[in-house]
């Protein structure tokens, strides 16, 4: 607890009872969507290794995209976000799953499926030129996959995640056509 005087404390607490925060009722509706984009912006939405900053920029386009309006709104709009940054991660990942391939060709030398590359420089070249990030991201995938079909299963993990994206952009916008807001 800090040391302030007694007029401090006394001046502090007069200047609070003038903050009664919004008095219009565009302006109470306005603050009462508040700890719902809060929320939405919170850090936990950002994996270890990507930027905050871009995250947070991703989020103020959505919000001059989409409207917040009342709880429902504010609902839909954050499943919309979160799929959408979601949905940036899948080049990184897939990025990662093929330096990963490549970098480690020299395991499945046998494989049909690879062909054995002979110039001497290629594994420390890729394993060098790799992202880290993406090199994470798509070991991270490449295990939880543990194998095959890891093309196939990242490309149906990005078709649901735009049809679910789509289907919610679609109902935020119904929903925000019953509410009588302007689209």
């Amino acid at each position: 607890m800090s040391n302030i005087s007694k007029e401090q404390l006394l001046a502090n607490k007069l200047n609070a009872k003038k903050s009664t925060g919004p008095k219009t009722k565009l302006g109470k509706e306005k603050v009462s969507m508040n700890a719902i984009k809060l929320g939405i912006y919170a850090e936990h939405h950002v994996m270890v290794g990507e930027d905050t900053e871009q995250y947070k920029g991703y989020v103020d386009l959505m919000f001059k995209t989409f409207e917040v309006f009342d709880a429902i709104s504010g609902l839909i709009i954050q499943q919309i976000i979160s799929i959408g940054w979601r949905l940036q991660r899948i080049p990184q990942i897939e990025c990662g799953v093929f330096g990963i391939e490549m970098s480690e060709y020299h395991r499945s030398y046998n494989s049909p499926s690879f062909v054995k590359i002979k110039h001497k420089e290629f594994h420390q070249t890729i394993k060098k030129d790799l992202d880290r990030r993406s090199e994470l991201m798509g070991a991270a995938y490449v295990k939880d996959c543990s194998g095959g079909d890891r093309m196939m299963k990242l490309n149906t993990m990005e078709g649901r995640l735009l049809s679910r994206q789509s289907n919610l952009i679609n109902q935020y916008l119904k929903y925000k056509k019953s509410k009588g807001k302007e689209t």
